[in-house]
């Protein structure tokens, strides 16, 4: 017996019943999201490492701490030294999240990864002024 072709019960179309109706990456506008956002989030991971470092060696602003006339506010730096780091990894972490969802639901994405590096130059740039104003120069 030769058994009846398979056809699409909901009659949708020429596309062959039972595979997946998913629509292939088209137009330049696709791809150009696509690598500007990997671009950026490769950006972002290497910016994220960076800052974090940058937090930490922030520390040895704290050395001036015993020289004669100056003041340190330990608590507010030794703060800022350890939560900025972990602040930079949510961002990252964020970002790459809400980039990647985007990107397979075949939306923009590329302006989150741009968000996500302002992001981390803003930690950065608060954790120096945090610090810089938790120690006072005396003389």
């Amino acid at each position: 017996m030769m058994d009846a072709p398979v056809t699409d019960p909901l009659a949708s179309g020429p596309a062959v019943f039972g595979r997946e109706a998913r629509h292939p990456l088209a137009g330049g506008r696709r791809v150009a999201d696509l690598v500007a956002s990997v671009g950026l989030l490769v950006l972002l991971a290497a910016e994220s490492v960076v800052a974090g470092g940058g937090i930490v060696f922030l520390s040895l602003a704290f050395s001036s701490c015993g020289a004669p006339g100056n003041s340190c506010d330990e608590t507010l730096g030794g703060a800022v030294v350890y939560v900025g780091p972990v602040l930079v990894a949510l961002v990252l972490v964020a970002t790459l999240v809400v980039c990647v969802l985007r990107l397979v639901r075949r939306r923009l994405s590329w302006p989150f990864a741009l968000v996500g590096v302002a992001a981390v130059v803003a930690v950065f740039f608060g954790a120096m002024l945090l610090v810089d104003s938790a120690i006072t120069h005396g003389i």
